[in-house]
């Protein structure tokens, strides 16, 4: 058997629930208040809901002292409603789902205020229930479109000024600036871009005859490229990328070198990623490797 406490308005229904906030600061209920009035009083004065302008031939009032002050009854309503009962316990416990109910008795609040002043102003209408109920059918029909409009209004300020403090008080993120450069062009002869490379892919360049072949890394694997120029071009266009001449034949990046030695045949270099090849030092050369891989003292 289901726990009456879930049956609909039952106590507990509305546990859990947030409050209804939107209401809370008075900048808030003095924009709804005018803007229903507003709204209000020109739906009447230009479309003339229900032939109201019929209702009272006859009568020594013109429209606009009529709608004005029907207006006016409507916000004497909503300013005993948001502002005399706003601090009521009941009002302030009220979630976001009960607030309709609050609705409701203003529309009720505002009819009756209509009707009083509907039945004071002219001969023809008396204060019955009927007419009550008349009064109220036409507020409902009028009064929630700006009434949730304005509503609408608040949340999506709400939610934007939250939006911008959340980005200013947010803790600033240092922009890790990454030491990486941007990719170097290898050119032929005729300085047309034949290979773009990242610096620190590059293995080194050997020279065979007219041509150089240049070993990079790419997916982990070292690609070779063949391009048509000269080793003394390319030095002069990677020197201050860490790129040393090693030998007539070989241009090497220094920072791939994995180990220097002297052996029989003299001092070779084994770079990362080339286990394959050694490459000599010729003695044109030697003082640099010998400066830059030499024991901290």
């Amino acid at each position: 058997m289901k726990s009456s406490s879930t049956l609909p308005f039952s106590p507990g229904f509305f546990a859990g629930q947030p409050r209804f906030t939107l209401l809370d600061s008075v900048r808030n209920r003095i924009a709804l208040i005018a803007f229903c009035s507003i709204f209000c009083f020109l739906f009447m004065y230009i479309f003339l809901p229900f032939n109201i302008n019929k209702w009272y031939e006859g009568e020594q009032l013109s429209l606009e002292r009529l709608f004005g002050t029907f207006t006016c009854c409507g916000m004497i309503a909503l300013g005993v409603s948001q502002f005399g009962l706003a601090k009521l316990r009941q009002r302030l416990k009220l979630t976001n789902a009960t607030y309709l109910f609050w609705f409701l008795g203003e529309l009720i609040l505002v009819a009756a205020t209509v009707t009083i002043a509907d039945v004071m102003l002219t001969d023809i209408f008396f204060f019955t229930w009927s007419e009550f109920i008349n009064t109220l059918r036409y507020t409902a029909l009028i009064m929630p479109l700006p009434y949730f409009i304005a509503l609408l209004w608040f949340y999506t300020r709400e939610k934007i000024e939250r939006l911008r403090t959340l980005e200013n008080t947010a803790p600033a993120i240092p922009v890790v600036q990454a030491q990486a450069e941007v990719c170097l062009p290898i050119c032929d002869e005729n300085n047309r871009t034949v290979l773009s490379v990242h610096p620190g892919k590059l293995l080194l360049m050997k020279a065979e005859d007219n041509y150089v072949h240049v070993f990079y890394m790419a997916a982990g694997v070292t690609q070779k490229e063949l391009i048509r120029t000269s080793l003394k071009k390319l030095e002069g266009e990677l020197s201050g990328h860490g790129f040393v001449r090693a030998h007539r034949s070989y241009l090497v990046n220094m920072s791939k070198v994995v180990f220097f030695r002297k052996t029989s045949k003299g001092h070779q270099l084994q770079l990362d990623g080339m286990e394959d090849l050694t490459v000599p030092v010729s003695g044109s050369y030697l003082d640099v490797f010998k400066e830059h891989f030499a024991p901290a003292s």
